[in-house]
């Protein structure tokens, strides 16, 4: 990990240590650490030591945390020795001025003081690292300032994509008790606005971890329906219409040809004996199932039983006239 010194001697500096009213000395809007812990202890040996290590400011600090102004100055390192001191009731603090160092340094100087001392949170961490890459560093030179290794740096920039309010939410909750086993298993998932879905309809770590277990296998299952539909169709083989998917199981109008199960790999090709004109596919819950319909032979009828067909044909049109007859008889005697 490289050293903090380092950083700051790369830049134009003041060499003399100066004193600056605690008032014009302002915290760093983007320090990557958020929470400075309990200040209590330092507060104390501040009242009775002083503060013993300088802090490091450059001149002007943002008003609001956006408009730069010139006045003032604004912490890079000693944010929790200028809280303590705060605390302590101190009005000036050892500074030490550095000049012309630009906001990707400042940056990267903190989150390394942060680190080089385990003061940050992994979301602290994880929002760290993405805004070096904000301000133009890459995963390699993260990994060459900052210590981790590659793996971990993706892990955090991938816990930096997440909802910040949402995350910030389960962190919190004691019940919840989201842990990096959590975070990674999120990771699984490509869609980040799934991810984000998972994370805020979750209410454990284990349903988390649950729910995107889930996720991953219904996005596979989406991604080779996808594969298996468009091999099929590219055959020429079309959907099936709606009915069959129910006839198929409690009819016989339906032959099963083949069952391609989203449990298996997609094959790389795949072939028939019949003419794709003559199959259709269905998407079922686990599987796309390829059939044809079932053609029913037609049966030859003996004379005497065509006979008998006819005879009852005849026999219901001479029932059907002579209902009617009747109807307008009797409409005709009720009218006279």
């Amino acid at each position: 990990m490289s050293n903090i010194n380092e950083n700051v001697d790369n830049v134009k500096t003041e060499i003399d240590i100066v004193n600056l009213r605690i008032e014009d000395v302002y915290p760093n809007p983007d320090n990557p650490r958020k929470n400075l812990g309990d200040l209590t202890e330092m507060a104390e040996s501040i009242k009775k030591n002083g503060i013993m290590q300088n802090l490091t400011v450059v001149p002007g600090h943002k008003q609001d945390g956006k408009e730069w102004s010139p006045e003032g100055y604004t912490l890079i390192i000693g944010h929790r020795r200028r809280a303590a001191a705060e605390l302590a009731g101190v009005k000036e603090l050892p500074c030490r001025i550095v000049s012309d160092m630009d906001e990707k340094t400042q940056f990267s100087t903190m989150l390394e003081e942060n680190m080089q001392r385990n003061d940050l949170t992994i979301i602290e961490q994880a929002n760290g690292f993405q805004m070096m890459l904000d301000l133009g560093e890459t995963v390699d030179s993260i990994v060459e300032k900052t210590g981790f290794s590659k793996s971990t740096v993706h892990h955090r920039l991938n816990i930096a994509k997440l909802d910040q309010k949402v995350l910030k939410e389960k962190q919190e909750n004691e019940s919840f008790q989201l842990s990096l086993k959590d975070l990674y298993a999120l990771e699984q998932i490509k869609d980040i606005k799934a991810r984000n879905r998972v994370l805020r309809d979750a209410s454990n770590s284990s349903q988390l971890i649950w729910k995107a277990q889930q996720e991953v296998k219904a996005i596979e299952k989406e991604e080779k329906t996808k594969q298996i539909v468009k091999m099929l169709e590219k055959m020429g083989i079309k959907k099936a219409p709606q009915h069959a998917e129910y006839e198929q199981y409690n009819t016989d109008k339906w032959e099963k040809i083949k069952d391609f199960e989203f449990e298996k790999e997609v094959p790389n090709t795949i072939s028939f004996k019949q003419k794709p004109e003559e199959l259709v596919y269905c998407v079922y819950y686990n599987f796309v199932r390829v059939m044809k319909p079932v053609k029913k032979k037609a049966v030859k009828k003996t004379a005497a039983e065509l006979k008998q067909e006819l005879e009852k044909k005849h026999k219901k049109e001479i029932d059907g006239w002579m209902s009617r007859w009747m109807q307008d008889e009797e409409s005709l005697f009720w009218a006279l």
